[in-house]
């Protein structure tokens, strides 16, 4: 098993970085922990692109981290399909919370398209969810529990 030291991190390549700061800081609440831009030598060398990016970190208030890097030189576009699970390799972020009604309708403020017919749902007895994009497109769950221990009962 892996042995990690720190919660888990997700890296999002973006194009407007702005943009995606204001939406997980501004209307999810991420707090901004660092932006750094790293040179095109030590881009490429590390395997990530051959002309440098910037990376802002940004923390929930559980401690994981979301890492929105830009390239400096345009990717290409975004292609994930129709559905979240249309295409193989989609990724969709997760995020536990208490309260996915008031979640929901601070989102539902911004452009971010709303996936989940009629907002919210309950996908099995006392698990209620709703698929959101960010301004990019990427994917993101949100989910509440009725009795969480009955999902990760290593959290009580």
């Amino acid at each position: 098993m892996l042995k990690m030291i720190a919660p888990f991190e997700m890296g999002i390549c973006v194009d407007d970085l702005e943009n995606m700061i204001a939406f997980y800081g501004d209307v999810l609440g991420f707090k901004l922990i660092s932006k750094i831009d790293v040179p095109a030598d030590k881009s490429n060398e590390a395997g990530f692109t051959s002309g440098g990016y910037t990376i802002v970190r940004m923390q929930t208030n559980y401690g994981e981290r979301i890492k929105l890097v830009r390239p400096m030189t345009s990717a290409n576009p975004r292609t994930s399909g129709k559905e979240v699970l249309s295409k193989k390799g989609n990724v969709f972020l997760t995020f536990i919370v208490e309260d996915l009604k008031h979640t929901v309708s601070r989102i539902k403020n911004t452009d971010a398209p709303i996936r989940t017919q009629g907002s919210i749902m309950e996908v099995r007895d006392g698990v209620f969810l709703s698929i959101i994009d960010d301004p990019e497109g990427n994917h993101l769950e949100f989910v509440e529990y009725s009795d969480i221990t009955n999902y990760r009962p290593d959290l009580v």
